[in-house]
């Protein structure tokens, strides 16, 4: 029975190993793509690792579908975007309601290997941009009706948000407990040791660090909700709505800028006078890259078999800025404003997850641990060939949705002419305005200081 039970460990690290490796290579080739402004090409990279299959349309990589809709929304090609988008957000609702036996089963593998093993669970912040990216989609083709749908599966993703994470923290005490098994009071020493404290404090990795929006909002996607409404309403309840947005942002972002569409709002609400819309451009600029996650390798000792401790090296997730691209950009003179910080959104989450992460890490570690010294009491050369396996191929679960900007800005300006002048940085860009429309919004994406930044107009 050990012989088997040690066997199918040794399985399990080497199988773990592969993931890892693979894991980083191709978020290596991704961001590469992306942090250059190749967006069509990264999307080429997501869909290959999505699965995505053009003839039958389908695809079988959560997080990977995700970032193939977000590139190619950013490259254009709107169609696309959404139907991947849509895709995911079924694999999400499959994830959600996944079978708890299935799922018990995978939490199994992950233990003697790693949670790089694991299907991608996506995070709640996953969920909000997807719907919030598909209504952009939907704006620039001018199908207002539709961004609205979104726009709304977005507001109510960000109402259960709190409810969720409260929830989480009951449901992963339980599955720590059960996963640990005779194990968990090693494990529960381990993570209160001061010795394990240090070792995490001395790598910079403290939880807490980044604190979230009030009720884990994205103040971009309600922003985008009210902005929606102002510039497509039809009547006082659509203005009124748009004005609770705005309101709500600004609570959270104290922005002058945000402030105005609310004072704007507001006055629309009572007058219902759309003329008073004409002539004004509203910007959004994608500022940077996020946040993301990138492997740490600590040695921490293991409290095991009561009064033995052995230092054995884990690795966790931690995450890695990419930084803004520009500290603002200016249309006609008129500077933008930060209204969401996505480093922080993620971030807030990632704290939340890391106590798990790293309970999980160290229960994973003991129980190898053991499974090393039970082979070694019985044959000294396994021993050390499985001690040998369980560093070697010990990693971390690098798996983030990286297409995101690192902020989201506004800024807003009213102009009779047709033609405005962005500057960013070094580049200076003429835009052009439809003649037809009244009402513009210039979407603008810069990555890198050295590459001209991207530019989309949606004219209404």
């Amino acid at each position: 029975m050990k012989i088997k039970l040690i066997s199918g460990v040794i399985s399990a690290v080497l199988l773990s190993g592969c993931t890892s490796v693979m894991q980083k290579n191709d978020f290596k080739s991704f961001n590469s793509e992306l942090s250059q402004g190749n967006y069509q090409e990264a999307s080429k990279v997501a869909l290959e690792h999505a699965g995505y299959d053009p003839e039958k349309g389908s695809v079988d990589d959560l997080l990977w579908t995700i970032q193939a809709g977000a590139t190619l929304n950013y490259a254009g090609n709107y169609d696309l975007s959404v139907k991947l988008l849509d895709a995911s957000e079924a694999m999400m609702k499959a994830e959600d309601t996944e079978n708890i036996v299935s799922e018990s089963s995978e939490l199994i593998g992950s233990i003697v290997g790693n949670d790089a093993m694991l299907a991608y669970e996506q995070t709640q912040y996953d969920g909000v941009m997807a719907n919030t990216i598909k209504a952009w989609s939907f704006l620039a083709e001018n199908k207002y009706q539709d961004a609205r749908v979104e726009f709304n599966r977005a507001e109510e993703r960000q109402r259960r948000a709190a409810e969720y994470f409260a929830k989480q923290i009951k449901a992963r005490e339980k599955e720590l407990k059960e996963e640990g098994g005779d194990s968990s009071v090693s494990v529960n020493k381990t993570i209160e040791s001061d010795a394990a404290k240090k070792v995490l404090e001395d790598a910079g990795m403290t939880a807490n660090q980044w604190q979230p929006y009030d009720g884990y909002i994205n103040p971009f996607t309600t922003y985008s909700y009210g902005l929606h409404l102002l510039l497509t309403g039809k009547s006082k309840s659509d203005f009124r709505k748009a004005a609770d947005s705005f309101k709500r942002v600004y609570a959270l972002t104290k922005s002058s800028a945000v402030n105005k569409d609310y004072k704007l709002a507001r006055k629309l609400s009572k007058s219902g006078k759309k003329s008073t819309l004409n002539n004004r451009v509203w910007v959004i600029f994608e500022n940077g890259l996020s946040v993301v996650r990138e492997e740490k390798r600590l040695d921490l000792p293991v409290f095991i078999l009561s009064s033995n401790v052995a230092y054995t090296g884990i690795a966790l997730p931690w995450l890695k800025e990419r930084g803004v691209t520009y500290k603002d950009i200016s249309v006609n003179n008129k500077k933008t404003q930060m209204i969401s910080d996505m480093d922080k959104i993620i971030g807030a989450e990632f704290d939340d997850d890391f106590p798990y992460i790293l309970a999980r890490e160290i229960t994973r570690v003991t129980l190898k641990t053991i499974a090393q010294k039970q082979l070694k009491d019985s044959n000294a050369i396994l021993g050390n060939v499985f001690g040998a396996l369980q560093a070697v191929t010990t990693g971390a679960d690098i798996r983030s949705f990286s297409a995101l900007p690192s902020q989201y800005q506004v800024t807003r300006l009213y102009t009779k002419h047709k033609t405005v002048e962005i500057k960013a940085g070094t580049f200076t860009i003429p835009v052009k305005l439809d003649t037809s429309a009244k009402k513009h919004i210039i979407y603008v994406k810069a990555v890198s200081p050295m590459i001209q930044p991207t530019i989309r107009v949606i004219n209404i």
